[in-house]
């Protein structure tokens, strides 16, 4: 069975060119080889199998900027084109248009990001383009753009994704909030973020009793911008519980910058929001 995506697991942005033809890799299909310009070394061995690359080109006499390519590593092997010019990885196609459907970077949310930075060939992630906002709405607005152009073979991530979207339903009881979560044990911040009722009322109880920030470093939108908002953060990964019940004090409210650290590996583990609280009263 094929590897379940979700939006998450786009990664990365790569520019492609072909002075000869005005387009590139058009006429691939399932695999190919992606070149990557030796000057900026290793670079190409950077993308991991099961992480999305969107492959972005300028097309046309007026050198329109599209989208056209979602593709993923097949291997972990960097090698040389024949030339010696480039080095290579062979990807598998995930969603891919035609040139007549290339959907034009002006006509998505991206259209607000600087590319300055990524317009060299190389494996840009997406994470650290300087300046970006709304990070996971980006990623979002590319998975729902390439949606009619999924491969047969990987339209069962558009099924489950959908599912997970529709799935969560909460009876107006008056019985503690809790929700069913895990069954299909897809990555855990994709499957929180679809939660919403169970997100919103604990929000809201944060919100009543005047303690909306953020429960490691204590940054309060409110304070800071005047508005009414948090991030919510599964205290325990849905990965490792499995099937289970989440209730109000599963989830932490927190801010955009300490729920990025919370899902970001170090040492090869994630962090719990009590070990990142320590981190950062101890740099202080």
């Amino acid at each position: 069975m094929n590897k379940i995506y979700t939006p998450l697991d786009i990664v990365w942005i790569k520019n492609v060119t072909n002075s000869d033809t005005g387009e590139s890799y058009m006429d691939k299909d399932e695999e190919f080889i992606l070149h990557f310009p030796k000057k900026h070394g290793k670079n190409a061995s950077s993308p991991k199998i099961g992480e999305i690359i969107v492959i972005y080109q300028n097309i046309g006499k007026d050198k329109k900027r599209v989208f056209t390519h979602l593709v993923s590593p097949v291997d972990n092997i960097m090698f040389e084109d024949n030339s010696g010019k480039f080095n290579c990885r062979r990807v598998k196609v995930i969603a891919k248009t035609d040139i007549e459907n290339a959907i034009p970077v002006s006509s998505t949310l991206w259209k607000e990001v600087n590319f300055q930075g990524i317009s060299q060939g190389n494996a840009c992630k997406i994470e650290n383009i300087e300046n970006i906002e709304n990070y996971d709405l980006l990623l979002q607005d590319l998975w729902n753009k390439f949606i009619p152009y999924f491969r047969t073979d990987f339209k069962t991530s558009l099924t489950i994704n959908e599912y997970l979207e529709t799935k969560i339903e909460i009876d107006n009881t008056d019985d503690p909030i809790s929700v069913e979560e895990g069954k299909l044990r897809l990555v855990t911040h994709y499957v929180r973020e679809r939660d919403r009722n169970i997100i919103r009322e604990k929000k809201q109880e944060a919100i009543q009793t005047q303690n909306l920030k953020c429960e490691i470093c204590d940054f309060s939108f409110i304070d800071k911008f005047g508005v009414e908002f948090i991030e919510c953060h599964h205290k325990t990964p849905i990965s490792q519980s499995g099937v289970t019940e989440t209730t109000l004090d599963d989830l932490g409210l927190v801010c955009a910058n300490c729920h990025r650290m919370l899902h970001k590996q170090f040492n090869g583990k994630f962090l719990t929001m009590d070990e990142l609280k320590q981190i950062i009263n101890t740099n202080i």
